[in-house]
């Protein structure tokens, strides 16, 4: 099973809405929260558990147009940013650490809700990140030891390969925040 990650980002009012009812994160991501757990006599004498009474959808889903999937790359782009494998300095570190924690657990916590002062943070620091900065942090042994999802080369042309692959998608990732900043808009990261 893989470990991705999804950028999205949202309104001031969507994030607004969530600050007062997290689960509606459920409405924007499109999923459907877990059903509560049945007790032991439940499960034995076969009476289900109660649902909570369907509640009318609050949010809109976010846009394809909205979403940023980073897929398997972003623990390494986190890794070469922030030059750690877990949380990390703000905002170098905001793939994994930051925000507001918002929703049920998504298999790796709750997604985390950025202002729209903090996504304007976020894409101010994307847009300082150099190609040279993200070249000499890419030490294969220290990727490794740090146990990075992600398999980096040892190979010079493939290394090449994979840094410009990594550049591309922090270029575009770099435009989404920025796209971001000037609408004033909030964002949401997600990792599943």
């Amino acid at each position: 099973m893989s470990m991705l990650c999804d950028v999205h980002r949202i309104t001031p009012e969507q994030a607004e809405c969530l600050k007062h009812s997290p689960d509606a994160i459920s409405d924007l991501l499109g999923f459907e929260a877990p059903s509560p757990k049945q007790g032991l006599l439940a499960r034995l004498f076969g009476k289900p558990a109660a649902r909570p009474a369907a509640a009318s959808r609050q949010l809109e889903p976010i846009p394809a147009a909205n979403t940023f999937e980073l897929e398997q790359a972003w623990h390494i782009l986190h890794f070469l940013l922030s030059g750690s494998n877990a949380e990390g300095t703000w905002p170098m570190a905001f793939l994994m650490s930051g925000g507001v924690e918002v929703g049920p657990d998504q298999g790796y916590g709750p997604a985390r809700l950025f202002s729209p002062a903090q996504t304007g943070e976020i894409a101010g620091f994307l847009g300082s990140v150099s190609f040279e900065r993200l070249e000499a942090a890419y030490i294969p042994e220290a990727i490794e030891a740090a146990e990075i999802y992600w398999r980096p080369s040892t190979d010079a042309q493939e290394q090449k390969q994979q840094l410009g692959d990594l550049w591309r998608v922090l270029t575009d990732l770099r435009a989404f925040f920025e796209t971001a900043r000037h609408g004033g808009d909030a964002s949401l990261v997600s990792i599943y």
